[in-house]
């Protein structure tokens, strides 16, 4: 892989993450694989498995970016927004809400229960780090739902390119140590930014170093 691009197969806690400009990942939600409301299962894989917890996820990562956009579950979303609430009553930064409203939600039971067309993330940004790269940014951001085809929980990449695009600037580095299948480092590449991700799952290493090592050659082709 190219200096640019670096991707680790370990658990992130074995690993020395560098300081970046952004933080964006996606911690696992543990209450995805499910039965919807006792009407169809849902089975998102090892979109499920937790190997941490919160607190001590959000300790290793705080001292390693400016700013950091964190999906996470219905659950968890409390926790990490009181975290860094609490940094930002320090007066060491801002905290926000970021809402991604899905323009084609699934329509599974649709006719029985309302459909489930957001999803949240945590955005935190520490004082003193500069302005915004696109000023004047919602906190919302509309766009279609995610592929399955690599990944159970795969982004969509136009909501991760609108969400690197306002925080960083090319030639700036996006970390993501929890990396799936590498939309986050195929992105952040497209955009002209440098990457470095972790990954446990070797399975989802091994597609996300195909699909970044392929998307190197047509970039040089």
């Amino acid at each position: 892989m190219k200096q640019e691009i670096t991707l680790i197969n370990d658990n992130m806690f074995n690993v020395e993450l560098p300081y970046a400009k952004l933080i964006l990942t996606d911690v696992p939600y543990g209450e995805v694989s499910r039965e919807s409301q006792g009407l169809r299962v849902l089975d998102k894989s090892h979109a499920d498995d937790i190997t941490f917890e919160l607190q001590d996820f959000l300790n290793a990562i705080y001292n390693k970016a400016d700013t950091f956009v964190i999906f996470c579950g219905n659950e968890q979303y409390s926790e990490i927004y009181a975290y860094f609430a609490q940094k930002q009553k320090e007066g060491k930064g801002t905290v926000r809400q970021l809402i991604w409203a899905k323009s084609n939600p699934s329509p599974m039971n649709a006719q029985y229960i309302l459909m489930s067309s957001t999803e949240n993330a945590v955005w935190f940004k520490k004082r003193g780090t500069g302005k915004l790269n696109v000023p004047m940014s919602k906190n919302y951001i509309i766009a279609p739902t995610g592929s399955s085809k690599y990944h159970p929980t795969e982004k969509n990449h136009k909501l991760l390119a609108e969400i690197i695009e306002t925080n960083t600037v090319e030639g700036d580095l996006v970390v993501d140590p929890l990396f799936g299948s590498g939309s986050t480092g195929i992105v952040a590449k497209k955009l002209g930014r440098k990457f470095f991700g972790v990954e446990l799952q070797k399975q989802y290493y091994d597609i996300a170093k195909e699909r970044l090592e392929s998307l190197w050659v047509k970039l040089n082709t």
